[in-house]
């Protein structure tokens, strides 16, 4: 079982919330100035597009995007062919994105918590759950594609 049961977007939501409450009482000094803020825009478009592109090849392989549900097709085309995990990427860029845009030191901490956060409750548990569902091709799927990128 899956130790935590709150979806992933709940979890960088909560993380983005917490690193501006915390900017708000350390007054987060401010070490990305503009225009090199406006980088975290692309970074973040560059996340949304990889969830998307990550979202069409589940839908087209009629597999549940939800980590509770149980997979019906190992993805292994679009984003997958780089990343095991398109969708987590794309969250942490779009909070990187976010950050690098405010420009803060603790803005930086979301992306930072969240890629650690989902990296050791829900990455371990897909892996092992994928490989007992898909065995071999899973395995070999794995051997060939980095868990991140």
């Amino acid at each position: 079982m899956m130790p935590l049961k709150i979806k992933p977007p709940f979890i960088a939501l909560f993380y983005l919330l917490l690193s501006i409450a915390l900017g708000l009482v350390l007054l987060g000094t401010k070490v990305i100035f503009f225009p090199y803020n406006l980088i975290g825009i692309l970074v973040a478009i560059l996340g949304f597009f990889l969830i998307f592109w990550a979202g069409f090849y589940f839908k087209k392989k009629g597999t549940p995007r939800n980590p509770f549900e149980k997979p019906i097709a190992l993805v292994a085309e679009g984003p997958f062919r780089f990343t095991r995990n398109p969708m987590y990427a794309g969250l942490t860029l779009i909070l990187l994105g976010i950050a690098v845009s405010v420009g803060t030191i603790p803005m930086f901490l979301a992306p930072i918590a969240f890629f650690f956060t989902i990296s050791i409750l829900f990455v371990p548990y897909e892996e092992k759950r994928m490989t007992r569902l898909f065995g071999k091709e899973y395995l070999q799927y794995k051997k060939r594609v980095r868990r991140w990128i």
